[in-house]
């Protein structure tokens, strides 16, 4: 297929070198001028890029490299956002004049951003998808190379509008079989693990992250017995907004295991605690990590802009944005993604899932 990936950081070049490792004709689009510069530079010119995955190097060819916005979406059956989630509403604005009939937009990790595109595109036969998570986790190494950490079982999409669901199977199916359906792309964005993994487990260890001086591993260190009481009570506020609008309440330990181990017969805390110890990466370094300052106003703030307006009380995820914010001297409600945000505020149950559900009318 056609695919063009936004965004040339770990995700961007790990999938990027992936898909076109399974055959695919593969362009990297990078539309800021923030990192990895002289890196993208070399993969421009040399249409190329180089991996290790398990201990094993190899290299693909790319059908291109550009900052070129047009070239790079116009002509492709399926665009991959792969950005950090705080650049999707600019993205929107950007690449959405761009956006042709036909085409798939997959968002991940989403937290409902696909809205910010599909509201754009009301007039066209676009559908978008959204993943909680990325089938490939990797680090860039050097000019070109990129090292696959980890690669997911199995990658769950929810699909906007989902009434096109079985549509968007049969697309994604050709470029990873691993690709599995969620019942839209609200679910995805609940069962994003960064919503509580990475919030806990960066707000509640900062001392530890600033003392460490980057020697400090949080899936291995910050999830301890009593962590994991917060853990749990952050889910449940997360299961009970699932349970408001009929969706299944998948806890986190639950979902991670859904994704990461082939047996789902076992425990979810044994594979949860196995990928703490055996495949997690360093980190965070910094008491200013992305961990915090993308995952709460997305993610959080998006939790509790919902659970204030179907009534369900969210106040360990509160109690975190207000933590969060006080640490940073900034206010992340004000930053935050929400209803509002999204022009959704107005909306009751009903007319929520039937947006979900049929698109904007």
């Amino acid at each position: 297929m056609k695919i063009t990936v936004v965004g040339a950081g770990n995700a961007g070049y790990s999938h990027s070198a992936m898909f076109s490792e399974r055959g695919h004709e593969v362009t990297l689009l990078k539309t800021t001028h923030l990192m990895y510069e002289e890196s993208f530079e070399w993969v421009k010119e040399h249409k190329q890029l180089n991996y290790i995955k398990n201990g094993v190097k190899g290299k693909v060819r790319l059908h291109g490299a550009t900052r070129n916005i047009e070239e790079a979406i116009s002509n492709v059956e399926v665009i991959f956002i792969l950005t950090r989630s705080v650049a999707h509403k600019h993205l929107s604005e950007v690449i959405t004049p761009y956006l042709k009939d036909g085409q798939l937009v997959v968002v991940a990790p989403g937290y409902c951003g696909s809205l910010y595109f599909s509201s754009k595109c009301k007039e066209k036969n676009i559908l978008f998808a959204e993943g909680e998570s990325l089938p490939f986790d990797a680090r860039i190494k050097d000019k070109g190379l990129v090292d696959i950490c980890n690669e997911n079982v199995r990658n769950p999409l929810g699909f906007f509008p989902s009434n096109k669901t079985e549509e968007g199977m049969q697309i994604v199916k050709k470029i990873l079989p691993s690709y599995t359906k969620r019942n839209n792309i609200l679910e995805s964005a609940l069962h994003n693990p960064n919503l509580i993994v990475h919030t806990i487990g960066a707000i509640m260890s900062v001392g530890r992250i600033q003392y460490s001086n980057g020697e400090f591993w949080m899936y291995r260190e910050a999830f301890t017995p009593t962590i994991w009481k917060l853990i749990n009570k952050l889910d449940q506020e997360k299961c009970d907004i699932l349970g408001y609008f009929g969706l299944p309440r998948q806890s986190l330990a639950e979902s991670f295991q859904f994704r990461t181990y082939e047996d789902l017969r076992e425990y979810p805390m044994v594979v949860f605690k196995h990928y703490a110890m055996h495949g997690s990466p360093k980190g965070p370094s910094d008491a200013k990590t992305r961990y915090i300052t993308e995952d709460v106003p997305m993610g959080l703030c998006f939790m509790s802009s919902i659970g204030g307006k179907i009534g369900v009380e969210t106040p360990i995820c509160d109690s975190l944005i207000k933590i969060a914010s006080a640490m940073h001297d900034v206010d992340y409600y004000i930053e935050g993604r929400t209803l509002e945000e999204f022009g959704l505020a107005e909306l009751d149950r009903k007319d929520i899932l039937e947006l979900l559900r049929n698109g904007f009318s």
